[in-house]
């Protein structure tokens, strides 16, 4: 049992498995997860060499500052139906470019350095499970650049957020997420005003610049906190609660980009560029949920998130989420009851949540429920084959033609998690083909793919598989039908 386990606890839990990992951790699979819970004493080396949060909050004002908009952001759409720019409306490193154009030779380079920095992390760590949680925390907390504005943000997010709080307290990752300057500009609180405020009865005071967005409530932070962060849909909420919460959170914004000075910024919150702005705030006591809340300025959004946390529908959101992505796309009842309950029974302490799982026997089951979405399928691939090493660039095209561009998620509701998503004809072919390319690059005469197969899922591989991989016509073939088999796909 301890080879079998060890498959699990490398493939379910972790990443994939690297050749001599089962073996190993087969001595302790559970021991060498519960490991994994500490936080990280220092950032990876890939991660540490990105830029500062505060440069990535600025570079696309920065950008916008090129463009010789005059402070008119409204001229932005007009420059992206036209064709390159003219002279007059643009600095030299834009000459030629239309608006798009730009804005993919500024900031696309950016996103790419991230995305190789994520990928080559996840595909040599020595602690994956850590690494797949927060993946899971920074889908389940989206921010994503397919808003443009948050195209530089993405990762500090990631870094910020999900990677320090994954295993700590969920209420203190909850007020990191909504007090980060990434998730306040994608869901567009940055320009939530109240309409009772200072500011709301005086928008003069507001720059040109900023005073057309900034006209009244936002509710869109307020909806997904309580739609997907915390309480979860259908569970009990109404529209008047989205306009109350919002209203409470009116006033959390982010500071200047003209104040930050060489990567760095003098604000509020773990990053320093949180903003509590007192004149945006709509003043009064607000209802959430049928529980009044004083006004107290910022200690009134604190208090209802404080609340949230400890609602039992976030427990039970949270809970079944987990055992969505861990165990199966129809978690057992009795195992999301478990996880619910330690989750409420420690107030939110997401480690023992994870314990919990961990020690579950639902986890354990030797079949493999999970269907691999294409970021985890190519890192475990990567992981099996020991690399090869990929560029930002390259990455970003095999993810792009798979369906799952990390970073990009259509929408606030991250990546789909079950299989369905990802089990069509052409996702499951664009598999294949990349599966027989990389295998031609990593094969060669003496390679021994059903050695590697073997390394990579241990009990997990069947007889016939590896008899298929034994009976190909080259390495590569060998490879390729290891990639590409049923067992290899799922987790």
């Amino acid at each position: 049992m301890g080879l079998q386990d060890a498959a699990i606890a490398v493939n379910r839990f972790g990443l994939g498995a690297r050749p001599g990992e089962i073996r190993a951790v087969s001595a302790d699979p559970r021991g060498w997860l519960i490991a994994q819970l500490e936080p990280e004493s220092a950032l990876p080396a890939p991660l540490a060499a990105l830029p500062s949060t505060a440069d990535d909050s600025a570079a696309f004002i920065r950008w916008i500052g090129t463009l010789g908009l005059g402070g008119d952001l409204g001229k932005l759409a007009q420059l992206y139906r036209k064709g390159p720019m003219e002279a007059g409306g643009k600095t030299d490193a834009n000459k030629g470019l239309s608006v798009e154009q730009s804005y993919v030779k500024t900031l696309l380079p950016r996103y790419t350095a991230a995305l190789e920095a994520r990928v080559r992390v996840a595909a040599t760590t020595d602690r994956p499970f850590f690494e797949r949680l927060v993946h899971f925390w920074a889908n389940h907390f989206t921010v994503s650049a397919a808003k443009p504005e948050s195209i530089a943000t993405v990762s500090s997010f990631e870094r910020d957020v999900p990677r320090r709080h994954a295993t700590g307290r969920f209420a203190d990752m909850l007020l990191a997420s909504c007090t980060h300057p990434a998730m306040l500009v994608y869901l567009d609180n940055v320009y939530s005003v109240g309409p009772n405020s200072y500011i709301g009865q005086h928008p003069n005071v507001l720059p040109a610049i900023v005073r057309e967005r900034m006209k009244g409530i936002n509710e869109n932070l307020a909806r997904e906190i309580l739609e997907l962060h915390t309480l979860g849909v259908r569970t009990g909420y109404t529209q008047g609660d989205v306009t109350g919460f919002a209203k409470v959170i009116t006033g959390w914004m982010i500071v200047r980009p003209e104040t930050i000075r060489d990567g760095k910024a003098d604000g509020q919150g773990e990053t320093g560029l949180f903003h509590y702005q007192p004149y945006a705030h709509e003043p009064g006591a607000q209802t959430v949920l049928g529980k009044p809340y004083a006004d107290d300025g910022f200690k009134q959004g604190l208090a209802v998130l404080s609340d949230l946390c400890r609602n039992p529908a976030t427990a039970r959101h949270l809970a079944t989420k987990l055992a969505r992505h861990f165990v199966a796309d129809d978690p057992p009842p009795a195992l999301t009851d478990r996880l619910a309950r330690t989750f409420q029974d420690t107030d939110g302490d997401l480690k023992q949540v994870m314990v919990a799982l961990i020690n579950s026997s639902e986890a354990w089951d030797p079949a493999p429920a999970k269907m691999k979405p294409p970021e985890d399928y190519v890192i475990s691939a990567l992981r099996a084959l020991g690399g090869p090493d990929l560029t930002g660039l390259q990455l970003l095209a095999i993810f792009d033609k798979m369906g799952q561009k990390p970073g990009f998620a259509p929408g606030p509701d991250g990546w789909p998690d079950v299989a369905g998503a990802w089990l069509g004809p052409d996702p499951v072919w664009k598999r294949i083909e990349w599966a027989a390319v990389v295998s031609k690059v990593r094969a060669s005469a003496g390679s021994d793919p059903a050695g590697i197969a073997h390394e990579a899922l241990g009990p997990g591989i069947s007889a016939a598989t590896l008899d298929a991989i034994r009976l190909a016509d080259s390495p590569a073939q060998g490879l390729a039908i290891f990639l590409s088999s049923p067992e290899f796909q799922r987790r």
